[in-house]
């Protein structure tokens, strides 16, 4: 192997084996436009859009409003989070609403520990299984980190 095909290679196994740092994307409905979530002056407007955007490792942080969406983590290991979880009136104004139209926040499964869904307020999910909530199977089981969220009239139907 010639030392420039060395060099390429020792330079394509750093850059996959050491991904570039995390990002914080950040989602605000207030924002009149969509933008590419990279600051607040150019935020995503919807919470989905922050977690498609997203990669395992980054941080989305939502800003306080109402979003009226049914999000899928789709298996990413992020951290979705209100500007200031542990403050409970900032919970309280940061407010995902499932519109009754299936569960509010769905998990696939394959979520660890280092996914962390904090600062919500969880309202108005209606679905068979885990209106507020729901992910994993028996043989997939989700173990996301779910803390200082409160639900709110969310509604299952089985189990």
């Amino acid at each position: 192997m010639t030392m420039v095909m060395r060099s390429v290679a020792a330079a394509l196994f750093v850059s996959v084996a050491h991904p570039g740092p995390a990002a914080t994307l950040y989602v605000d409905d207030s924002v009149s436009v969509s933008g590419e979530g990279k600051s607040w002056e150019s935020a995503f407007k919807t919470i989905q859009e922050g977690i498609d955007a997203a990669a395992s490792g980054d941080t989305v942080v939502v800003a306080e409003g109402t979003y009226v969406e049914n999000v899928q983590v789709n298996g990413k290991n992020i951290t979705l989070t209100s500007v200031s979880p542990a403050d409970p009136a900032v919970v309280a104004k940061t407010i995902i609403d499932g519109n009754k139209a299936g569960s509010v926040v769905t998990f696939d499964g394959t979520e660890t520990e280092t996914c962390l869904l904090t600062g919500f307020t969880i309202q108005n999910g209606k679905a068979q299984y885990g209106g507020g909530i729901t992910g994993g199977t028996p043989d997939r089981q989700c173990l996301a980190t779910i803390r200082n969220n409160v639900f709110l009239r969310n509604r299952a139907d089985g189990g």
